[in-house]
This record gives structure tokens, sequence and C-alpha cells, in this order.
């Protein structure tokens, strides 16, 4: 997995993999946070089946801006992106969601927030996410 633009994380187990397993693994870096989610897929999901469930998903979760406010995006064969912009106590925070399957058993997805002081900063960050890239094994 290759994220542009997000610096390297120590990555841990996620707080709460024991009750929920799909809740992979958790890395903070100052402004910068990444969760690994692998929730289970029906057999056989593509990439794109995993990232059209997931971008569904997102609507109906916490803080999520509606779906015609959420930039989606194919980035490569394998790779998808879905990122949107929140309020954070006088910064900006931005989310993007990079998605994709493994295995034919497994959606990926994983979600880097970032929280910046000056809303111009967002589309360099944007600019550099759209090279990311998850090759599934």
């Amino acid at each position: 997995m290759i994220i542009p633009g997000v610096p390297q994380l120590k990555m841990e187990i996620h707080p709460r993999n024991a009750t929920q397993p799909h809740l992979r693994y958790l890395g903070v870096d100052g402004d910068v946070t990444v969760s690994v989610f692998t929730p289970t897929a029906a057999a056989g999901m593509t990439p794109l089946e995993c990232a059209a469930a997931t971008v569904r998903a997102l609507a109906g979760r916490p803080g999520v801006p509606p779906p015609a406010e959420v930039y989606k995006a194919r980035l490569n064969a394998t790779t998808f992106i879905a990122a949107y912009t929140v309020p954070h106590g006088g910064t900006v925070q931005l989310h993007a969601h990079l998605l994709s399957a493994a295995g034919g058993t497994h959606c990926i997805e994983v979600h880097t927030t970032r929280t910046m002081l000056v809303e111009e900063e967002l589309a360099f960050w944007l600019a550099t996410l759209q090279k990311a890239s998850i090759e599934p094994g």
C-alpha cells in the first residue's frame, strides 16, 4: 500500500479489534491519523464493488456530509478514493477513504484524516492522495 503525503506511522492493533475484528490497525502522528479496516465481503467482490459498498455505507456514518459533497474517483485498477472535509474546531479536517478488495473475501478501507489550519492546503493534499495505490494480494 502506498499513500503519498502520509508520513510513515507506527501502526498498532486497533483498540476495538477484540470486539470488532474488521477494525485492524490504527496509527497517529500529530495531525494525521490512519485506520485500516477489512470488513468481510461477499464472495468474489471486486475492488470496484467494495468501493461502491463502502461509499454507500459512508452516508450513514456520523459526521460524513451528504453524498453530493463527497469526492469520489478511481485512482487505478484496484484503488478508489472517497474524500470530504469537515470543520474541526476552527480548522478543517480532510477525510480520505482509500478503498479496494483483497482475495475476493474482504474489502479494504484505509481511512486517513489530516487536520489543517489553512484550507488552501486541502487541494495539494488531495492531489497528492490521487497517487495512492492499494495492490491487493
